[in-house]
């Protein structure tokens, strides 16, 4: 009896390790790509027309790394904000599939909900003050589309901030400025940990680089910004790889 035991253990030891092996052998790094958001993801240009967006030079980098298996911006719409993006999920049972089945998710979403309540054609002091309480009221959405999306994505996220959407327009000292954007930075950064996601801070890199808005009647970077952020989503991600 006992060697018939060891032989039944031995058999099971052997076909697990055969799996395993299998599955070794033939596993691949490649990866299913959503790229979730507002016109960003989309890829809408300063001048009102859709292109190539971060997501879309993600995907080719992913593509000429043979690490990309399957892609799509489809779920990201220009306008969106949180509660968009919610009520998309809540809706969309594709969406839940097709999150249940990325290894990768980016985002950027909550500047709509942020930028719908001013006008810049100016901004001073006081509305950098009214901005920093509207941040307060729109994280809460934020953290709760993150909530949303975990349920449904178990691998990677990356999540993409904030730029100052017309820098030319504010009269405003960079400390100003900087003090808000920090502010957002933090708070993205408490609710990427929450959820075990990746950020990328995109402020520093449209403040050095106002050529990527060059149109002072629309607040959407051109293909050189768009660039700029996807080898900043290649930096973080692949870094905490």
């Amino acid at each position: 009896m006992k060697n018939k035991k060891f032989i039944k253990y031995g058999v099971l030891i052997l076909l697990l390790v055969l799996v395993f092996g299998i599955y070794t052998i033939f596993k691949t790094d490649q990866l299913n790509y959503i790229a979730l958001g507002d016109s960003l993801a989309v890829g809408m240009n300063p001048y009102g027309e859709v292109g190539y967006s971060y997501a879309d030079y993600f995907a080719d980098y992913l593509k000429k790394k043979n690490k990309l298996s399957f892609y799509t911006k489809e779920y990201a719409s220009s306008g969106f904000t949180t509660t968009d993006l919610m009520e998309e999920i809540e809706m969309n049972n594709t969406l839940k599939k097709d999150l249940r089945e990325s290894d990768l998710v980016t985002i950027d979403i909550g500047a709509n909900d942020l930028l719908r309540e001013f006008t810049f054609d100016s901004l001073d002091i006081q509305q950098i003050k009214e901005l920093k309480n509207r941040v307060d009221e729109i994280f809460p959405k934020v953290d709760k589309c993150m909530e949303n999306i975990r349920k449904y994505a178990k691998e990677d996220i990356v999540v993409i901030g904030y730029y100052n959407p017309i820098p030319f327009l504010f009269n405003l000292s960079g400390d100003d400025l900087d003090y808000l954007f920090a502010y957002i930075d933090s708070e993205y950064q408490k609710i990427c940990e929450r959820y075990q996601c990746s950020y990328v801070s995109i402020y520093p890199l449209f403040k050095k680089n106002s050529s990527y808005l060059p149109n002072p009647n629309d607040i959407h970077p051109n293909l050189n910004g768009y660039q700029a952020i996807s080898q900043e989503i290649i930096h973080t991600y692949f870094k905490a790889s």
